[in-house]
């Protein structure tokens, strides 16, 4: 998919995002703008991505680009997070699974935008997470090696120095750190290991840290059934994204917003 291709379904998710929220789709899409036209962010994610490639040899994904000329690079879902973190200014946002940091920095740009909030992101490093058995990443399975890097890379190696004042890393497991967490979390993107057991227990990890009115954004939602049973159990109304550019246009990121009204619609919970 091109890059011309892509915006058009970006603008289209937007639209969903708007219908969803009963939010301006122009206030939406202003939000998408700005981040199309930070040469700021572009520049510093530039240089990363040189920086990375240089002194780790690391050329897998997105590093294989000399450079990316628009953020529609990345994909809709760091759009979303982006548009989310403008649109509702939370002071507190919760990351589950960082790898390389690409949904990190979206969130922090936002952040920055907002001139207020922080985000705490939990995650292990790659070495750590690697299983012993058939050399597959426990978290991605479905990826094989294409998510490995060397252990003296630490999760988030995209991100800007610029934006790190936002920003608390916390290297553990999201399970067993979130319950010591004294936050309200506005926002909870969870990214980590997608499947169904470790989905579902991390969200009930989560639950009790979260603000009333709380966004929640899982990835990959096609990877196991974990966000559907999620959305089943907790009586939550989903809207579905395609992640744009990846794979076709497959259905890849699920959100909900605890107080939406059609939470409690009984056309919609059974």
């Amino acid at each position: 998919m091109d890059i011309a291709d892509t915006r058009k379904c970006n603008v289209w998710n937007l639209k969903r995002l708007a219908d969803f929220f009963g939010a301006d789709q122009a206030i939406l899409e202003s939000y998408y703008q700005e981040i199309l036209e930070d040469v700021s962010f572009l520049q510093e994610i530039n240089n990363r991505l040189k920086t990375v490639r240089q002194e780790f040899g690391f050329t897998k994904g997105i590093f294989n680009r000399e450079s990316v000329d628009s953020a529609d690079w990345f994909a809709f879902e760091r759009v979303l997070l982006y548009v989310l973190v403008r649109h509702f200014r939370p002071r507190a946002v919760l990351e589950t699974g960082v790898y390389y940091g690409g949904n990190t920095a979206f969130l922090l740009a936002a952040l920055e935008r907002n001139g207020l909030g922080k985000l705490v992101s939990i995650d292990l490093p790659d070495s750590t997470i690697r299983t012993t058995q058939e050399g597959t990443a426990a978290r991605h399975p479905l990826v094989g090696e294409t998510e490995f890097y060397e252990p003296k890379m630490k999760p988030g190696f995209i991100v800007p120095e610029y934006l790190k004042k936002h920003w608390e890393f916390v290297e553990g497991d999201s399970i067993s750190t979130i319950p010591t967490r004294a936050e309200k979390f506005d926002l909870y993107l969870h990214d980590s290991d997608h499947s169904m057991d470790f989905l579902t227990a991390e969200a009930e990890a989560a639950w009790p840290k979260l603000a009333q009115d709380a966004v929640v954004v899982v990835d990959d939602i096609d990877w196991s059934n974990g966000f559907f049973a999620l959305c089943v159990s907790k009586k939550l109304c989903p809207v579905l994204f395609t992640d744009n550019g990846k794979d076709n246009l497959r259905v890849r990121t699920g959100l909900v917003k605890l107080d939406h009204p059609r939470n409690l619609d009984p056309a919609f919970v059974g």
